[in-house]
This record gives C-alpha cells, structure tokens and sequence, in this order.
C-alpha cells in the first residue's frame, strides 16, 4: 500500500496508474487485446479467458469488499480515538484502556449487523425486483418488449437491429427478465453469500482500525504521555488512510493534490472529532 502511495504521488516508471479496483470495462477491454490479429477464434476465445481468470485470482479485492474495508476503517479510526482521547482527560490509563475495548467490541458487532441487514435487504430488494418483472412478462410481454426497445434506442440502432434482437432475446423468458433488470432498472445480482462477508469485513475493519488508537496506552508510562504517542500516531494513519482510499477508489483519476487533500481532510476530520471529545469530558469533570 506504501509503495502504491508513493508512486501515485511521486510518480512510476509506469506511463499511467490505474485504478486498483477493477471494472467490467477493464476486464472486457483484457478479453479484446489481441483479437484482430488472432487467426483461430478457439484459441483467442482460450487466451482471453484465461488472461481474465489470471487478472480475478491476482490479489485485486472486490469492489464491494474494498468498499465495506472503507466503511469499517473510517468509523473504526475516528470513534475509538474520539472515545479515548476523551477518556484520557480523567487520567487513568487503564478506564481508558478498558472503555475502548468494550467500544471496540460494541461498535464492531453494531457495525457488522449494521452491514448484514444492509446487504440482506439489497439482496431482497433485487429478488423483489426479478419476481416482479417475471410477472410483468407473464401477463404482458408487450410491456417488457417496449422496455428492452427504450434501452436499445439509447444506442441509437437501427429498427431492423432492435426488431432482431429482441426477437431473439424474448426466445427465452430468463434471458429477457435478466436483461430488464440489469440495463433497464441498473441491477447487479448481489453475490452469494454477501450478507455474512459484508458482516464480517465491517466489523473486522472497524475493531482493527479502532485498535491502533489503544496501542500506545498499553506501554505509555502516564495517561498524557499515551496521548500525545496515539494522537501522532493515528495522525500519521488517517493520513495515509485517505491518501491510500483516494488512490485505491480513483485510481489514474486523482492527481497529487487531491491524494494530499483527501489525506490532510481526512486527518483533520479526526483531529476535530478527538479534540471535541477531549473538552467535552474534560469540561463535564470539572
């Protein structure tokens, strides 16, 4: 992640820097080079997938993974040390030591359900969606033709194109509800078993992005000493944390400046959140 940081800000010996998450234009765009000039559609039809395949099993997260690690570590890196920092005004390591894991705990678990319930319901949103056009097509196929024309006109086709297409498309009654949902209504099939991954990546980025705050108290010989260490410290992180969030979302997208932006704004958004938590407990104390 450090080495990525440093060539998108410094630059590469590469001639551009590509986005960290993959599209499906990407991996389209993968599965056509080379194709004019091969001679035997098997084999070019072999090499793609296989290029493909090598690009899915290279270490590149998914999308909506690497969305849900965001989630967690934004929240897990500014509550926490919001919480302790405001702790740390009574004066005693070990409260602040003991409140922060138990924030830690409750939080992770509230995050996580928070994105098992999210996950579940755009999983039965989508299976709403898809019994409601099945029936749509069942009792009136006019309806679901004039719906794939709408999306067809948008690519500027011939009637004779659209005429054939949908002819063909409406040879199968899954094939022609599947086409509805994904280009007229902008619907992706969650994947299996989303629910419990989502869960489970939240709520682990969050206890692991909450944690690093609590780190210097355990060695800190007072309570102001593991202060100043874990402001520093997480500082340092949410600064590389932004900066690192930016080049993995944009990716050759985002200039230097919005990669030290992202980065000084998300250091500044915790600094706020610890400093208000801070006076607050210091100021009901006195």
């Amino acid at each position: 992640m450090l080495v990525l940081l440093k060539n998108a800000i410094f630059g590469s010996n590469q001639d551009d820097r590509r986005s960290l998450l993959p599209t499906a234009r990407s991996y389209d765009s993968v599965n056509t080079i080379g194709c004019d000039n091969c001679q035997d559609d098997d084999t070019c039809s072999r090499s793609s997938s296989a290029t493909a395949s090598s690009f899915m099993e290279s270490g590149i997260a998914n999308p909506r993974v690497m969305s849900d690690i965001i989630i967690g570590l934004s929240d897990g890196l500014t509550v926490p040390f919001a919480l302790t920092a405001g702790l740390s005004s009574l004066g005693d390591s070990k409260l602040v030591i003991t409140g922060g894991l138990a924030e830690l705990v409750s939080g992770a678990i509230s995050m996580g359900l928070g994105g098992y319930l999210a996950a579940r319901s755009e999983s039965e949103y989508y299976e709403h969606q898809v019994a409601k056009e099945k029936a749509t097509y069942a009792e009136s196929p006019c309806l679901a033709t004039q719906s794939i024309q709408e999306v067809l006109a948008e690519y500027k086709l011939s009637p004779e194109t659209i005429k054939s297409f949908v002819a063909d498309l409406e040879k199968s009654q899954e094939d022609t509800v599947n086409f509805i949902i994904r280009f007229a209504r902008g619907l992706e099939e969650p994947a299996s078993g989303r629910e419990f991954t989502s869960a489970m990546t939240i709520g682990l980025a969050y206890f692991m992005g909450g944690f690093v705050p609590l780190i210097p108290y355990f060695f800190a010989n007072d309570v102001v000493t593991g202060l100043y260490i874990s402001a520093i410290v997480m500082a340092i992180t949410l600064f590389l944390f932004g900066s690192i969030k930016t080049v993995i979302s944009l990716g050759k997208e985002c200039g230097r400046s919005q990669i030290l932006s992202n980065g000084v704004k998300m250091t500044l958004t915790g600094g706020v959140a610890a400093a208000a938590a801070w006076g607050l407990v210091r100021a009901i104390d006195n």
